[in-house]
């Protein structure tokens, strides 16, 4: 399982197959949920997401949409799942209620309105 940290160093289209499966038993699942945005406008940044964060730092946020052509790539594993988490605006809410200080930098764009441009991302595999 994966929590908030996928995102930041599986994004090269070979690291599933390299890195994580030799680690999960045949059969076994993975399970990920990343921050993502509800869809891709890294071309257009929003101001309320720059209120918290860098154009770098939003780099390793994506959609949907990217997150199933990244692991559909992979050779080692069945994609089971790609999808925005039912529980988005929870987990968004558990976040900001956090009193350590990314989190409450984060406040500020979410204040702002960016809520309607970030969602949580769930990916599920299964080894083959």
């Amino acid at each position: 399982m994966s929590t908030d940290s996928y995102n930041y160093f599986g994004r090269g289209e070979t690291y599933l197959d390299e890195k994580l499966l030799p680690l999960v038993k045949c059969g076994g699942y993975v399970y990920i949920a990343i921050p993502g945005m509800v869809r891709d406008c890294r071309d257009s940044l929003p101001s309320e997401l720059l209120l918290s964060w860098t154009p770098e730092q939003l780099d390793y946020m994506h959609d949907v949409s990217y997150w199933t052509d990244m692991v559909s790539k992979c050779r080692g594993a069945k994609v089971l799942t790609v999808e925005q988490m039912q529980s988005n605006e929870e987990v968004w809410a558990d976040w900001f209620s956090q009193d350590n200080e990314y989190a409450v930098d984060d406040r500020r764009s979410m204040d702002a309105g960016a809520g309607k441009y970030l969602n949580f991302i769930k990916i599920v595999l299964q080894k083959k």
